[in-house]
């Protein structure tokens, strides 16, 4: 009876713990991924030789960088300029989904989607199988395609901006307020660039224009929101010598 007992512990598989099983495994590919991010920044480095050499306003586009994280939220102010900026409101709407799904994330598969009639067989199958490489992909399908389209949309929302070209024009031989920040941010903020605001309003940027009855229209759909405004800085980032 125990010599049955002992050969049918070891037939079944073994459990793992978050000690030292999982934590070890993890480690492991930390330390690969670690591994491959100091290879390509030492044989791929960033192309910016500053200040040797003051690179130009349009460089650095298609160059991954940090921005492209942000740009992502950003993208109403590239859309939704002119009469469609009263869409702006919804700007905030798409970040804080964002956040509540990566909150819950670990939580996803607490959903009882083996319950529902059309994934039921599906899920039943999976389950059937042996432990493996096609088992273990499977089941980490979904977030493998999640990750495709939030790598896919950063890439859409960012490729385009010039985020190497910035110390052209921001430099201290382009004077004090290109290389400087204001001493008083608010005040510049509420004083100098809202004063900004009023006087260009409609007057830079890229400008639409509509032929109606014979008559040339300067304005519409895609006219620009204002002069140093939050439109402003979208167009800057993708379009630094045209918007500047």
């Amino acid at each position: 009876m125990e010599e049955k007992v002992g050969e049918e512990q070891k037939k079944s598989p073994k459990r793992l713990k978050w000690w030292p099983d999982y934590l070890l495994r993890l480690s492991v590919v930390f330390l690969l991924v670690l591994a491959a991010i100091v290879y390509l920044a030492i044989t791929i480095p960033v192309p910016f030789m500053a200040p040797e050499e003051v690179p130009l306003p349009d460089e650095g586009g298609n160059v991954p960088g940090p921005e492209w994280l942000f740009l992502l939220f950003w993208q109403g102010f590239w859309f939704w300029t002119g009469s469609q900026k009263k869409y702006l409101v919804l700007m905030p709407v798409g970040a804080i989904l964002f956040f509540i799904v990566m909150v819950f994330m670990p939580y996803w598969h607490k959903i009882p989607l083996a319950k529902i009639p059309g994934l039921r067989g599906l899920f039943a199958k999976i389950s059937a199988m042996q432990s493996g490489l096609k088992k273990s992909f499977l089941y980490g399908l979904p977030v493998f395609l999640f990750g495709l389209v939030l790598a896919g949309a950063i890439y859409k929302g960012g490729h385009q901006a010039k985020i190497l070209g910035c110390d052209s024009c921001h430099n201290p031989a382009m004077g004090p307020r290109q290389a400087i920040p204001p001493i008083d941010v608010s005040k510049y903020y509420f004083t100098d660039r809202a004063r900004q605001i009023g006087v260009g309003k409609f007057r830079a940027g890229k400008l639409s224009t509509e032929e109606e009855g014979g008559k040339l229209q300067i304005g519409g759909a895609g006219e620009a929101g204002g002069y140093k405004d939050a439109d402003w800085q979208m167009r800057h980032m993708y379009e630094p010598t045209f918007t500047w």
